[in-house]
């Protein structure tokens, strides 16, 4: 099972519409996967659960997210030449014991022109101190508001290519 995440708390975000569409050329491949969007966590949800005990709720999520889960794609947009705290946040809630010996895929998302380039390498360094493999083919979606359509779906030959591309290699990684 791959999950993927939408790395931002932002409701009807264009990074929600990425991880759409990356699950959806997941299932074009029949690979199990499912999507986690972190808008769909309150604040008060994740931070009643930052002092190592869950709430059943929030144990059911890491379970079905988490645990069950052999390899992650994140998708994160940029903020303020990093990643959103909400991401990290969600990571020290949950500790390191969900991500141990798991790999990873990175996709960056900006309305810039460095597909939060920075970010991915804030995160890799984050998720290599939680001991995930991080894949080093990584997608960077640069003006994704040229790369996608009304409704949000990734409409650009090029970028299609590039996850396409990142897909196989990760599943084979």
């Amino acid at each position: 099972m791959i999950t993927v995440i939408s790395a931002t708390q932002r409701t009807g975000s264009l990074t929600a519409g990425v991880a759409l569409s990356y699950s959806q050329l997941l299932d074009r491949k029949h690979i199990d996967n499912q999507i986690l969007y972190l808008s769909d966590l309150g604040p008060k949800e994740l931070f009643e659960n930052f002092n190592g005990e869950f709430t059943n709720s929030f144990s059911e999520l890491v379970e079905k997210y988490l645990k069950n889960s052999e390899k992650f794609v994140v998708i994160s947009p940029e903020y303020h030449g990093s990643y959103p705290g909400i991401f990290k946040s969600f990571i020290d809630c949950v500790g390191p014991k969900f991500f141990k010996t798991k790999k990873v895929a990175l996709v960056g998302v900006s309305s810039g022109r460095a597909g939060n380039i920075r970010g991915m390498d804030h995160m890799t360094s984050l998720f290599h101190h939680l001991r995930t493999e991080v894949y080093s083919d990584q997608v960077i979606l640069s003006g994704i508001e040229r790369l996608i359509n009304d409704s949000g779906q990734i409409i650009d030959l090029e970028s299609l290519n590039l996850i396409n591309a990142q897909i196989v290699g990760f599943i084979s990684f």
